[in-house]
């Protein structure tokens, strides 16, 4: 037989690397936007899934990190499982063709697969019928919602959930994923004229309630990560942290009680130094509660709350101008508070108006 199971050089520039060694150079697919899928190496990470666009970023890297915990290792390491097994997949089709054509070469087949031994009055034939060669599946890779670009490495990577540090660089980019999440409401609201016009008056109501509701989760949402990293930083146990997040429970979709819950919590650091711009966040914010609870209809609870002159029993008034406002200082108070409780973070690229006030 043959001793070259593999065929050198080929796509996968195939190289013999000793008597029973082979060394493959296979690219990994990439998705429809050119980036391609790493993976945590650590395995209680989660989500621990992320893509970067190669060619961004840091220049002959030597070390990555995972967004998500901050692991980092060599480029490699981030190979995720889909393409290990993409891989693994290759090789083995490339061994089935390696093993046919061996057989073939030593028992002087053809290219058909046949030979003929005896002819004439009696034929006898020999012939080899191969399994199907081997299906190679590209990587199944999860979709991911959130795209950015690091301010300080440039590189581009999409990530699931939020995520705080750059897969290249190592540096807290919190900032720029809080502004990320904001541009998705502010996308929405910016489409409200459209689905006025295409679906009705209440259609686009609706989508302004929901850009608020949004508004309110990305607030709560950010500042329990803030909190809970804070508290982990200067030594507070786990369980500790479990047991006062479960104490806070949404409480912070509030933000009258998120300026009394955070400087309890983050060592007297104040949510905002501005009262005026955290009033009027509290009075926008305000209107979720008989938005989600109660069909968007004034009730005594509100009235209570917000001391307003709007009449029980109407509905309440949201409009576009005022969540897309809320949502600028939103991003005002949220940078402002991270960059406080962790001065090496790393501005996001595009700020907020200093005086976004809603």
């Amino acid at each position: 037989m043959s001793s070259e199971l593999f065929r050198q050089g080929g796509p996968h520039n195939v190289r013999r690397t000793g008597s029973e060694t082979y060394e493959f150079s296979i690219s990994v697919p990439k998705d429809q936007d050119g980036r391609t899928a790493r993976e945590c190496p650590g395995g209680g990470c989660s989500p621990g899934f992320f893509k970067i666009k190669c060619g961004t970023g840091v220049k002959n890297q030597t070390e990555a990190f995972c967004p998500y915990c901050r692991a980092s290792g060599k480029p490699s390491d981030f190979t995720t499982k889909e393409q290990v097994r993409y891989a693994r997949q290759i090789v083995e089709a490339q061994a089935h063709e390696g093993v046919e054509r061996m057989m073939k070469e030593a028992l002087g087949l053809d290219s058909q697969g046949r030979r003929q031994l005896v002819g004439g009055l009696l034929n006898v034939s020999i012939e080899m019928k191969p399994s199907s060669k081997p299906h190679v599946w590209r990587p199944w890779e999860t979709i991911l919602k959130r795209d950015l670009v690091c301010p300080r490495c440039e590189l581009d990577q999409s990530v699931y959930g939020l995520a705080v540090w750059c897969a290249d660089c190592g540096g807290d980019i919190f900032s720029t994923h809080i502004l990320g999440e904001l541009n998705v409401i502010r996308a929405m609201l910016a489409d409200v004229p459209r689905r006025r016009e295409l679906l009705g008056e209440r259609a686009a109501a609706k989508d302004v309630e929901n850009a608020l509701e949004d508004l309110v989760s990305v607030f709560e949402a950010v500042l329990k990560i803030d909190l809970q990293r804070f508290m982990r930083l200067h030594g507070v146990a786990d369980s500790e942290i479990e047991s006062k997040m479960r104490r806070i429970g949404s409480r912070m979709q509030s933000v009258s009680n998120a300026q009394a819950i955070v400087p309890d919590h983050c060592n007297g650091n104040q949510l905002f130094t501005d009262a005026n711009v955290l009033q009027k966040l509290d009075a926008v914010f305000q209107k979720r509660h008989p938005i989600t609870h109660n069909l968007g209809v004034i009730d005594r609870k509100y009235l209570e709350r917000v001391r307003s002159g709007e009449a029980e029993g109407r509905e309440v008034r949201v409009d576009q101008g005022e969540v897309e406002q809320a949502a600028e200082a939103v991003f005002l108070v949220l940078e402002d508070l991270h960059l406080r409780l962790f001065p090496d973070s790393v501005r996001a690229a595009v700020s907020s108006p200093a005086n976004a006030t809603p």
